[in-house]
């Protein structure tokens, strides 16, 4: 989809066990991997092996988290940076309404990039009867296990980024993906359906993943992403001459295979809803090649969380605040708590030094 660009709960226990059992084997059948109650945790299911980013909004967490409903759910998560990677947010009301499919409803979300295109997941709201009543009565046509719409209906009904939702297919437990490539939602159908190998299967990426599950916003990008959404030179040569000498004062920055940033909303106290955003947590992950290795770089990453935020205004400190580092096997994970007013994490524009290759 060209509308996006790309400068990245329940359950965990699964999780723990398929990270302590090395990987998901490739195959699993449609009913093991799509239960009724897939939640977050799993979503490393759904993406192919070569993804380069996935972002995941956990929408029904986070409605429970703000105390919020309606509009107003969204009108927070924006302003705490918690719905920055959203899709759905500019979707527009036929999406919402026609379809059922908003901030407002659905249990989550997940915007795909992978080598042949990209995709957004959804864990619907309602039964797969009535999503695809709504869809048929929207105009989509049902050709086998694919759903397709014209653009032109799409776009006579105000629908922002109309290409992402072209084609659709509907899948166990409660998901849906839609593209605007009719192949790329064929390919994920089979990587959620256990015919192709998944994220799930690469024993490094779950662990990297293990991370963020309990996060409410977080995005995960493959190295090679990761780099060129953090790298101090795209944002010219006085930025990157300043990341160059924190760098320098750090330590050696070791490439990763993997890039996990993240959000966790704060609980809000019920009697004052929406009031602040003190409490909300910021995560880095990154997955290495070894145990060593990501133990060394935690330290380093851990002296770049301090002092001039490379590519923001003010201090690191000002932003997020650097609460715990540590390494679980072959990932570093740094810990934050994220200010009040906090610059944006989540925008992918401008370098985070302490992510950068």
């Amino acid at each position: 989809m060209g509308t996006r660009s790309w400068l990245s709960r329940p359950f965990v226990g699964l999780v723990s066990v398929v990270v302590i059992g090395g990987a998901v084997a490739a195959g699993m059948v449609a009913a093991e991997r799509l239960t009724p109650d897939f939640g977050v945790a799993d979503l490393a299911q759904l993406a192919p092996a070569n993804v380069s980013s996935i972002d995941v909004t956990n929408w029904s967490a986070l409605r429970d988290r703000l105390g919020a409903g309606g509009d107003d759910v969204v009108e927070q998560a924006a302003t705490r940076d918690l719905a920055t990677r959203s899709t759905l947010v500019s979707s527009g009301d036929v999406v919402a309404d026609g379809l059922g499919w908003s901030p407002r409803t659905v249990r989550w979300e997940a915007f795909v990039q992978t080598t042949a295109g990209s995709a957004l997941f959804l864990g619907l709201p309602e039964s797969r009867d009535v999503t695809s009543e709504r869809m048929r009565d929207l105009g989509y046509v049902q050709d086998g296990d694919e759903w397709t719409i014209e653009l032109s209906d799409l776009r006579a009904g105000g629908v922002s980024t109309p290409e992402t939702f072209q084609h659709a297919r509907l899948l166990d437990g409660g998901v849906v993906v839609a593209s605007s490539e009719l192949e790329v939602v064929e390919r994920l159908g089979d990587v959620a359906e256990g015919r192709s190998p998944s994220l799930a299967d690469d024993p490094t990426a779950l662990r990297a993943w293990a991370q963020a599950v309990d996060l409410d916003a977080f995005s995960l990008q493959s190295g090679s992403a990761g780099c060129a959404s953090t790298d101090p030179a795209e944002s010219g040569p006085d930025i990157a001459a300043q990341a160059a000498v924190a760098v320098e004062a750090a330590g050696t920055l070791e490439p990763y295979r993997w890039l996990v940033r993240g959000l966790g909303a704060g609980e809000q106290d019920p009697t004052e809803p929406g009031t602040g955003d003190s409490g909300d947590r910021f995560e880095v992950a990154l997955a290495f090649d070894s145990a060593p290795v990501a133990a060394g770089q935690a330290e380093v990453r851990a002296r770049l969380a301090t002092g001039p935020f490379i590519g923001q205004t003010g201090t690191v400190e000002e932003s997020i605040v650097l609460t715990r580092h540590r390494v679980d096997g072959d990932v570093a994970v740094l810990e934050f708590d994220r200010q009040a007013g906090a610059a944006s994490l989540m925008s992918f524009i401008g370098p985070l030094v302490l992510a950068s290759c």
